[in-house]
């Protein structure tokens, strides 16, 4: 549509895709690279390894109309351990990404994929965050050092408060005031005008002298006559 702004439409689009979309759509072109268009801005491209959902949290927001469940989605390689493709590192920070089950994707009668369901624990303990890891059977999703997914993080449908909190945290990050540095302060600062004398030099005048019409017949002379002061005076 003429006068259409994709990217503002997006602001009012949530992401929410089914377990066969993210296999079947969404990764397949995440891997080869394909634009997503206004979709791209929503999916972080990050090494999360290490990273606890609050330390994520605070630095993504959630995609648009999903504020109260935190939803964040992230294109990661998923590390192997001890160089197997089956075990992935689930540690991170002080807390572990804890497999709960794990489930085939299937369309049309067929495998396409599977999705892991984790949720992140501290000292065997929940704290609200979860995560869905979709995986396909694209051979180009293996790589070197692990498996490419697609994973949504979001709040447990209980999460406490501590966990909501968290999700918060990038609100702060987002009000913070702009920093002024030298060059953005030379920039602002408006350009430096001649100095205007207070008593400028007045103009200097002329004068004009009526004389005498000669009779007819005389010499022709001119009815008036200018005379400048400044003449006169050398």
């Amino acid at each position: 549509m003429e006068g259409l702004d994709v990217d503002d439409v997006f602001h009012h689009y949530r992401l929410s895709p089914t377990e066969v979309e993210a296999v079947t759509y969404y990764l397949p072109r995440l891997l080869s690279g394909e634009t997503l268009h206004a979709v791209d801005k929503l999916i972080h491209r990050v090494d999360i390894t290490g990273c606890e959902p609050k330390d994520l949290a605070a630095r993504y927001a959630p995609v648009p109309q999903a504020m109260s469940s935190g939803d964040r989605f992230f294109f990661i390689t998923c590390k192997s351990k001890n160089g197997s493709k089956l075990q992935s590192m689930r540690s991170a920070g002080g807390g572990t990404w804890s497999i709960q089950k794990t489930s085939e994707i299937s369309h049309a009668g067929v495998k396409v994929g599977e999705v892991k369901n984790l949720s992140f624990k501290k000292k065997g303990k929940s704290t609200g965050w979860v995560m869905e890891e979709y995986r396909c059977l694209l051979q180009e999703a293996t790589v070197f050092d692990g498996v490419k997914v697609f994973s949504k993080m979001h709040l447990a449908q209980h999460a406490p408060d501590a966990a909501r909190q968290e999700s918060e945290a990038y609100k702060l990050q987002q009000q913070q005031p702009e920093a002024v540095t030298p060059s953005t302060h030379a920039q602002k600062r408006p350009a430096t005008t001649a100095a205007v004398d207070p008593q400028p030099a007045r103009p200097k005048k002329r004068t004009c002298v009526a004389v005498p019409v000669p009779a007819p017949g005389a010499s022709a002379t001119p009815s008036f006559l200018m005379y400048d002061e400044a003449a006169r005076a050398m």
